[in-house]
């Protein structure tokens, strides 16, 4: 049996031992606890049974354990300048057995493990048996949602000279093909304008799994809220009333 009261317990002493005070911490705790509603919502809409409800939850809830210590040493959330926190997460889980605190079987210790090693990743690995491939479809669609939620709601993440960029930049060529071809943009290491950050958060739509997720993406709004907060030049327009179009039609397809 999964006690979600007695994990979020745990969950809350844990990050006791960061600073709340400071934004990124608190921010990550609370999307930690968002994600944990949304992988919870998923799993209803599946019709999966009690058991399975609560482990999507409890994987929802420790997706990002590692975001804490992450920032702590590095001062960053990104993974190319300091580690890859899905990876890290299973990591902390397996160290001393820690993931006891969380639940007292170790039945899904592999598929709890597993799926939060997967979350981050570009696409989950091959050669999964059916169910820790849900679950790990699963977490990644509840983060995904928090992520529009956050980008279209909450981040204020650019300053002056950002948003200068951004609205007179344009979207690269490849980027818009991949959307085009509704793919997820793979993020490299190559300099590119700063819009494409904006165009890469969009195409996430593309690496979601679920009927719940893309009707809840689509009724938000999420896309055309983080889209259309600049001012872009015609030329960049026309890109991105034809990329919020592509996505559009996509999402109401799903559905």
């Amino acid at each position: 049996m999964i006690d979600l009261e007695v994990a979020k317990n745990e969950f809350m002493n844990y990050v006791s031992n960061y600073d709340s005070s400071i934004m990124e911490i608190d921010k990550k705790i609370k999307h930690s606890l968002r994600v944990m509603e949304q992988s919870k919502n998923i799993a209803q809409s599946l019709n999966l049974n009690e058991e399975q409800i609560n482990l999507a939850t409890l994987i929802g809830l420790l997706h990002d354990i590692a975001r804490f210590e992450q920032f702590s040493q590095y001062k960053t959330f990104s993974d190319y300048r300091s580690f890859d926190h899905g990876d890290r997460g299973a990591k902390i889980l397996e160290k001393d057995n820690f993931i006891r605190k969380f639940i007292q079987t170790d039945e899904y210790d592999e598929i709890i493990k597993t799926a939060i090693r997967n979350h981050n990743k570009f696409s989950i690995e091959e050669g999964l048996d059916e169910e820790t491939l849900l679950f790990a479809k699963i977490v990644k669609d509840a983060d995904k949602i928090d992520i529009f939620y956050e980008a279209s709601e909450l981040m204020l993440w650019h300053t002056d000279e950002e948003i200068k960029q951004i609205e007179e930049g344009k979207v690269s060529e490849d980027y818009l093909e991949t959307i085009k071809n509704h793919k997820c943009i793979y993020r490299d290491e190559q300099k590119r304008p700063k819009i494409d950050s904006i165009m890469l958060v969009a195409s996430f739509v593309f690496d979601t799994n679920f009927k719940y997720t893309f009707k809840y993406i689509l009724e938000n709004n999420f896309i055309n809220k983080i889209l259309d907060k600049f001012n872009y030049k015609e030329e960049t327009r026309k890109q991105v009333d034809l990329i919020e179009k592509i996505i559009h039609d996509f999402l109401s397809e799903k559905i």
